[in-house]
Order: C-alpha cells, then sequence, then structure tokens
C-alpha cells in the first residue's frame, strides 16, 4: 500500500467531493480508499483496534498512525509542506449511491461540523 493513505465515506456526496478535491490539489500522491469499498475495509481490519470500524470520520493514515477527523486535516496541511517526488497509482471514484442528506446545505454544514469535532488518533500495527 503507498501511503499516506485518505479514507473516506464514499457512500456520501460532499465526503466523496472532498476526497477528489485533496486527490486533485495533491496530483494523485495520497491514496483514496472509500470506507464501504473492498479495499478499504481490508485496509481499515488492518490498521484499526477490532471491533472498530472508523466509519464515523475520515482518516489520513500514514505508515505509524491513523488521525481522524479534524486530527486528519492537520496532517493533510502538514503533507502539504514534505510531498515527495515519485510515480503515484491513479485514483478513481466511484459514487454509486448517497445514503444520507449530504447533498443538502444541511448535511454539508452537519458533516463539515463533524470534521471539525471529531478527532481521533490511532497507532497502526507495524
Amino acid at each position: 500500500m503507498h501511503y499516506p493513505v485518505l479514507v473516506y465515506d464514499d457512500l456520501c456526496t460532499s465526503c466523496t467531493n472532498f476526497a477528489r478535491i485533496i486527490n486533485y490539489v495533491f496530483g494523485g500522491k495520497i491514496t483514496m480508499l472509500g470506507h464501504y469499498t473492498a479495499r478499504g475495509k481490508e485496509f481499515k481490519e488492518s490498521i484499526f483496534p477490532e471491533n472498530y470500524d472508523g466509519t464515523e470520520m475520515s482518516w489520513f493514515v500514514t505508515e505509524k498512525k491513523a488521525y481522524g477527523g479534524r486530527k486528519g486535516l492537520q496532517q493533510i496541511i502538514k503533507y502539504t509542506f514534505s510531498i515527495k517526488r515519485g510515480e503515484y497509482t491513479k485514483n478513481t471514484f466511484d459514487l454509486k449511491e448517497c445514503t444520507t442528506e449530504c447533498n443538502t446545505v444541511k448535511g454539508v454544514m452537519f458533516r463539515s461540523c463533524s470534521v471539525l469535532s471529531n478527532s481521533k488518533i490511532i497507532e497502526c500495527p507495524s
């Protein structure tokens, strides 16, 4: 797996749009995984504690730590200043269905406040 990785809610339009913006800004240098994709589920099982799926927020994952919510945003900003050159796998986005009201102004505001109010750091297993 190429690090860093952004794990986002791929069933949410505003979350997927956020991931697309991050992908564009960083030129594909961050691996994007949806919470509900097969690769995303497998990846989360390898880094999160047992019986924890982490779907309550997006995650910015490095080789050593997983930063959720607000902490993840902070790490994305820090990553801006440490990007390395090299080959990167092209990210794809496949929003099939939106299961929440994330298209509405209320939904976008709720998601934005949620990202700013939630925060978590998890040590990744070696």
